[in-house]
């Protein structure tokens, strides 16, 4: 393939990680590769875009410790089952699966990788709200939650690995919610903020970060038996779970909403 080509196939392709991995392209949209290691490997090689990932690094992703006698010979077929799968997005992909030295190269762009495009939207999103532009900040945060499924990385290899990567993705998108809402707070979208913020504190009731901003949200917005309602959970699962109570900035909070205790 040349260099033009590349390039070309570098724009068209489109990888998909956020809620199970696929491939489209001009030719056919949404692709698996058939199997849950061809899957894995897919994701291994795609969260390092244009990058070589070596061998060894691929045999942790698809079984960890204890890889089979025949896992490099394994990992070939996997290669070339994504290789099928690329070259159904589109004749020619193939090629943009290298073996290189001692490992494999997926060329493709960031930006093709909805994982790491999403994750550069909120990258953008908290620099923003650093520096206190609240408007754009809600403009990328908003952007990139809107591509960015709760279950995040699924359907990969329960390898340490996997796990791991798969855990690192879910964080993102917990700490991208909580950013986005406080950019929403800031500017007075109280009720907004509070709508976004419900589910997130429901599924991690002991998520300090995430239920003491709906407090806030539903403080501003004239719900202080509500915001109340989330102190005395908070409490309440800290103390059973944990041993220990909510933190200043939550105590802070409530006081405020209550006075002095």
């Amino acid at each position: 393939m040349s260099v033009r080509a590349t390039v070309c196939a570098q724009q068209e392709v489109d990888i998909r990680l956020l809620g199970g991995p696929s491939v489209s392209g001009p030719t056919a949209g949404g692709v698996v590769p058939g199997g849950v290691k061809a899957r894995t490997l897919l994701a291994a090689l795609a969260l390092d875009a244009g990058a070589a990932v070596s061998t060894e690094r691929l045999l942790d992703y698809l079984w960890e410790r204890e890889p089979p006698r025949s896992a490099v010979k394994n990992l070939q077929l996997y290669v070339s089952r994504l290789r099928r799968c690329l070259d159904t997005a589109n004749t020619g992909f193939a090629r943009l699966l290298v073996h290189v030295g001692h490992g494999y190269r997926l060329d493709v762009r960031a930006e093709t990788v909805d994982a790491l495009w999403v994750d550069e939207l909120a990258r953008r999103g908290a620099a923003a709200l650093r520096r206190g532009d609240l408007t754009a900040a809600v403009a990328s945060l908003s952007s990139a939650l809107s591509g960015w499924p709760v279950d995040g990385l699924a359907g990969l290899v329960p390898s340490g690995p996997a796990t791991a990567v798969a855990a690192l993705w879910r964080e993102r998108r917990l700490a991208a919610v909580e950013h986005l809402a406080e950019a929403m707070v800031a500017l007075g979208t109280w009720s907004e903020a509070a709508d976004l913020l419900a589910p997130q504190a429901s599924a991690h009731p002991a998520r300090e970060s995430s239920q003491v901003l709906l407090m806030r949200a539903l403080a501003h917005s004239g719900d202080r038996a509500g915001a109340i309602g989330v102190y005395r959970r908070l409490w309440h699962v800290l103390d059973a779970d944990l041993g220990i109570r909510p933190g200043g900035e939550a105590r802070a909070v409530f006081e405020g909403i209550v006075g002095p205790c």
